[in-house]
């Protein structure tokens, strides 16, 4: 529909300190490289050492007219007692992971690819913002962190960089913690970032069960599930597995053998170079049973 908002596709989501050219240097490096940033949002406490930064953004976005055509934003940080003045307990930490999740959140609801700002404000805000890019990442999003010589501390505190300045912004891996489905679940469906990870465990947990009970099913013979059985539920040796099942130690030894050969080629291991032991695969295994009757 014509009368529809148009939302911007790639959105720079940066956290604040006292250092507004965190902000600016980020978003003219990453539209000097062509990342077609439309929209950018600010999150910051509410301190007064940080008012200053956010008059200067709000003259480069309004006034200033330095970036026409693009949308600028500015959120405050509140906890249950009210304004985050400074993440100067866990309580503010927390807060401070809600508002960077649920950011992060609308702006993947919104079909946005995220650039995720990590060079501004405490070294708190760059810990728990990378959480939620755990959480919440997809394929194309983005972190980024700026390495710079330049001591934006004195009395010059240029908004943009000249050529002279010495400065370079790296990539920051985010390995995330589920797939894309479990990614599709927490957006449509959890708002709050601590049952966000209470979910992620819980999923990482039944796909970690489905898996052993898969190499239970797939990647052993009947024979050797026999075996596997009482080394893992039982822990017996050798030995005591053969008399109960009737065999010698030789064939067990045999059997636990191609067990283990099994068990590293399952986990992804170079053949040849193995990893497994008994107490390895006791280890893995023994979750198959804890629930079981004795």
């Amino acid at each position: 529909m014509s009368g529809e908002k148009k939302v911007a596709r790639e959105i720079l989501i940066a956290t604040l300190g006292t250092e507004p050219q965190g902000v600016t240097w980020m978003l003219d490096w990453l539209l000097g490289q062509g990342y077609p940033i439309r929209e950018v949002l600010v999150l910051h406490t509410q301190s007064d050492v940080v008012k200053s930064a956010l008059e200067k953004l709000d003259l480069e976005f309004g006034l200033a007219q330095t970036y026409p055509g693009l949308s600028y934003r500015r959120e405050a940080i509140h906890g249950e007692a009210g304004p985050i003045l400074d993440l100067a307990s866990e309580r503010d930490a927390w807060a401070f992971l809600r508002t960077i999740y649920r950011a992060i959140r609308r702006a993947r609801q919104a079909g946005q690819v995220v650039h995720l700002s990590l060079t501004g404000g405490r070294k708190t805000m760059a810990v728990y913002a990378m959480v939620a890019a755990q959480l919440l990442f997809g394929e194309h999003d983005r972190a980024w962190h700026m390495i710079s010589d330049v001591h934006w501390s004195g009395s010059e505190k240029r908004m943009h960089p000249s050529p002279s300045d010495r400065f370079q912004v790296v990539p920051v891996p985010v390995v995330r913690w589920g797939d894309a489905a479990t990614v599709q679940i927490l957006l449509s469906e959890v708002d709050d970032p601590w049952e966000a990870i209470r979910r992620q465990q819980e999923y990482a947990l039944q796909e970690k069960m489905r898996q052993r009970r898969e190499f239970w099913q797939h990647y052993l013979t009947p024979a050797q599930r026999e075996v596997a059985e009482l080394l893992v539920r039982e822990g017996l040796d050798n030995a005591a597995i053969a008399r109960r099942l009737g065999k010698s130690e030789h064939t067990v030894a045999n059997q636990l053998t191609r067990i283990y050969r099994a068990f590293d080629q399952w986990r992804g291991l170079p053949i040849g170079k193995t990893g497994a032991s008994r107490a390895a695969f006791i280890a893995e295994f023994a979750p198959l049973f804890l629930n079981e009757e004795t």
